[in-house]
């Protein structure tokens, strides 16, 4: 008999049908995190060695989720439908309805951090530690955006934990988080060719807007990208665009690597507005901005320094060292002559 050598199916013992299909209902109950794991998420050596001898199914039966605290707010929610669910992605994103308990909203959006039906062919990542980073790093900043009254997300309707149970009274615990469902789309799911380039320079505006934003009150998304950006109003009236920034995993309180290192964190002038021109400057590979190459077919930096000419005069010697690599500061310079002498 032969085995299947790929680790989600070990043995040929199959995961288990994905539940979240719609119909589906489960209970949740309020969960609140740790603070958030700024750690890396790579593969361990026991780990590995785990996948060579035991089922994906089992290994996740014996792997709970990390501890929080359990909170007093119960829920049913029923599937709706399935806005992203499947086998390999990294969590599982349904719209449900609430059928019991009380939110602000009788219809939401619960994104689930189910490690089981991750990738575990994956060679670099630790499905279990990844889930639980993002898990506690999306949850945190959620908590702190909305804290900080920040109207370029989803609300968010908290931190919840779920069981789901299998066959042999055997069970599993699941995170998960519920927001606002917001109608638009992710500006991945449009073809940017067929929008004039006035409505893309509006699109492109409020990007770098609310990326700035959520810079100057100490957050880094770390993946701003066409996937995580939702557009309402994607018709010609620019009056009526607004844009929403999702998916926080890889989100960071703090401008250093190591924010809990004040020293440190000091050195990266936490709340003070640091200018488009230093952070989103377009060099070779250089992101954000080259994340957007299907939507900006102008002269980026051009465009970048007849929209933020006033910032010319805030930018000090010591945040172009900061912000920008050896290689741009020259073009900075360059460019900044054109428009208005740097101090």
């Amino acid at each position: 008999m032969s085995f299947s050598l790929d680790y989600n199916t070990l043995n040929n013992i199959p995961k288990p049908e994905l539940p979240y299909v719609e119909g589906y209902e489960f209970s949740v109950i309020e969960y609140f995190p740790p603070e958030p794991q700024n750690k890396p998420s790579v593969l361990t050596p026991n780990e590995a060695a785990k996948r060579v001898t035991t089922d994906v199914f089992t290994r996740c039966l014996t792997h709970n989720p990390i501890s929080g605290q359990l909170g007093t707010r119960c829920l049913r929610l029923r599937v709706h439908e399935a806005i992203r669910v499947g086998d390999g992605k990294t969590s599982q994103i349904i719209l449900v309805d609430v059928i019991s308990g009380q939110l602000p909203n009788s219809q939401v959006v619960a994104k689930l951090y189910d490690p089981l039906y991750y990738d575990h062919a994956n060679d670099d990542v630790d499905p279990f530690l990844f889930v639980d980073v993002e898990y506690t790093r999306e949850s945190a900043a959620y908590r702190y955006l909305q804290g900080q009254g920040q109207e370029c997300i989803p609300k968010y309707y908290g931190s919840y934990s779920m069981d789901i149970s299998h066959s042999d009274r055997q069970h599993r615990t699941v995170r998960l988080i519920l927001l606002e469902h917001v109608t638009g789309f992710t500006m991945s799911a449009l073809c940017a060719n067929i929008f004039p380039e006035d409505f893309r320079k509006a699109v492109m505006r409020k990007i770098v807007d609310i990326d700035s934003q959520l810079y100057k009150i100490n957050l880094r998304h770390r993946d701003v990208c066409p996937r995580n950006i939702i557009i309402k109003g994607a018709g010609l009236d620019l009056s009526e665009l607004h844009t929403k920034f999702i998916d926080f995993g890889h989100a960071i309180i703090g401008r250093s690597p190591d924010p809990q290192n004040g020293d440190r964190e000091k050195d990266f002038l936490p709340g003070l507005y640091i200018s488009p021109l230093l952070r989103w400057l377009k060099t070779p590979g250089r992101e954000p901005i080259c994340n957007f190459d299907d939507w900006v077919t102008w002269d980026w930096n051009e465009w970048l320094f007849e929209t933020y000419q006033s910032d010319i005069e805030n930018v000090t010697p010591e945040m172009l060292q900061k912000w920008l690599p050896t290689r741009a500061r020259q073009q900075y310079m360059l460019k900044a002559r054109e428009f208005g002498e740097p101090r």
